[in-house]
């Protein structure tokens, strides 16, 4: 599915890591967009790079974390989770994944929605 929508759910899993990063203003992160195989790699990186780019937004207009402290990478189809080609092989390679410098935060995985 060709989506970057931010759910509800996708939100409530950002919202711990946007107030971390507030209360701690000498942090930053790295935001990884990824996508499956199903179109071509150029269109998958522009899909990872929209979904990465909908969480960095996020995070910065909704708690004002400086756009500077947030990097995002677009890895396309390059990371997969999974190698299957199920529908739910396919979807947990669709994903936002949030780094610290130093640790993951939180990867950010649709369960029963495949528009994230």
């Amino acid at each position: 599915m060709e989506s970057f929508d931010l759910t509800p759910d996708g939100q409530l899993l950002l919202d711990p890591i946007a107030v971390r990063l507030r209360q701690h203003p000498d942090s930053y992160v790295i935001v990884v967009g990824h996508s499956d195989e199903f179109a071509n790699e150029d269109d998958n990186i522009g899909l990872s790079y929209e979904r990465a780019f909908t969480v960095a937004i996020y995070i910065s207009s909704v708690f004002g974390v400086e756009e500077e402290r947030i990097q995002i990478v677009s890895a396309g189809s390059t990371e997969p989770l999974s190698t299957g080609d199920r529908p739910v092989d396919r979807q947990r390679n669709r994903r936002v994944e949030v780094l610290s410098p130093k640790s993951i935060v939180r990867t950010l995985s649709p369960t029963n929605d495949a528009r994230f």
